[in-house]
């Protein structure tokens, strides 16, 4: 290993959805603090490819930017997945060796280094290169994510990291720690009362536990207008607001109007055509219309539309494109939305993980 692998303190954040938006606000949180900060995250599935037609994950692209970093993509980001996984059997130790030099370049000068993990651990098991070793590699705290969304029985989060943790002891390492990230209120007591200490039993220090805030990991205006090539027809100014519900205007605006009062920062997905229930929807003040077939709606609209703030946007595609499009974006983080989030970010950061406990030996 170089000498600047072991002077910097190096944590490897492992796990599942909403990784990189945390390791943003913990960044962001120690270069408040006056702490020299690095991101890497050595193996990335290929999701953008830039001009220069290099292949990049969007999300080093989004904390590289977010936060001004100086460092090259390839050095943030030394391997990408496009298909194949088996092709670089044979070439293992040079991974190994071209991992370890970008992460030197990375943590050269860093007073701490977040290393992000690929979304499944198991990558790269099969060619001799899994997670564990790379936690061994930069001798970094490991610190697993588990999401407590969407869960049935919040208990298996207990099955899961007992599960993981066995996975990298058989490779000669260990998870430090776990932060307990997107609780449902309706699953707070139990997390708190059963779960935290059941972790601790296994002798896991708990970071964290982060209460659910659809905010923290809703796309933007922006985003929407980007990832669905939209045409913004108004408020090109509003592009900032987020979006944190969708809701389809497929009936009599009479009906409609309950749903769209009760949607939060809602995206309202509708035919053009709609003029009725398009002026329904702007009474309740949504942070995006998106009119859908390619069909321009009545200038009242338009007007109505510049009076109330709420960006108007036209797409090509029929309504249940655009919406399973939008649910795509809501997986995305972009540099514009991590920046409109800082504030909500941080707070959470503040108050919810012991990022002092963190960056601790």
């Amino acid at each position: 290993m170089g000498r600047c692998m072991k002077m910097v303190k190096t944590i490897f954040i492992v796990g599942e959805k909403g990784k990189t938006v945390l390791i943003y606000g913990l960044l962001k949180k120690f270069l408040n603090e006056g702490m020299k900060v690095g991101y890497f995250k050595p193996i990335s599935k290929a999701r953008y490819r830039l001009p220069s037609m290099v292949y990049v994950d969007p999300d080093v692209l989004a904390i590289k930017q977010a936060l001004n970093l100086e460092d090259k993509l390839e050095d943030m980001n030394p391997i990408t997945i496009t298909r194949n996984i088996l092709e670089f059997k044979n070439s293992v130790d040079l991974l190994k060796k071209q991992v370890e030099e970008a992460y030197n370049r990375i943590a050269s000068g860093r007073d701490i280094v977040l290393v992000e993990s690929y979304p499944n651990l198991e990558v790269m098991t099969s060619i001799g290169l899994p997670a564990p070793q790379l936690a061994k590699m930069f001798n970094a705290k490991t610190v697993f994510i588990l999401n407590a969304k969407d869960r049935d029985v919040i208990d298996e989060m207990i099955d899961r990291i007992i599960l993981h943790n066995c996975y990298f002891e058989h490779y000669g390492a260990k998870i430090d720690g776990v932060i307990v990230n997107n609780v449902p209120i309706y699953y707070s007591e139990r997390v708190e009362d059963i779960i935290v200490p059941e972790i601790e039993k296994l002798g896991l220090k708990v970071y964290g536990v982060i209460r659910e805030r659809v905010r923290l990991l809703a796309p933007t205006v922006n985003d929407v207008v980007e990832a669905l090539n939209a045409e913004v027809l108004e408020n090109k100014d509003k592009l900032n607001n987020i979006v944190e519900d969708i809701v389809v205007g497929a009936m009599a605006p009479a009906a409609a109007l309950r749903w769209f009062r009760r949607a939060v920062n809602a995206a309202i997905v509708t035919g053009g055509d709609r003029t009725d229930l398009i002026m329904t929807a702007l009474e309740t003040r949504p942070s995006v219309v998106i009119l859908t077939g390619g069909l321009y709606p009545d200038i009242g609209v338009l007007i109505k539309a510049r009076e109330v703030g709420t960006p108007i946007l036209l797409v090509p595609y029929d309504t249940y494109t655009t919406v399973e499009k939008l649910k795509e974006v809501q997986s995305i983080v972009t540099p514009n939305s991590l920046k409109v989030k800082e504030t909500d970010i941080l707070e959470t950061i503040e108050k919810e993980i012991k990022w002092r406990e963190l960056v601790q030996q």
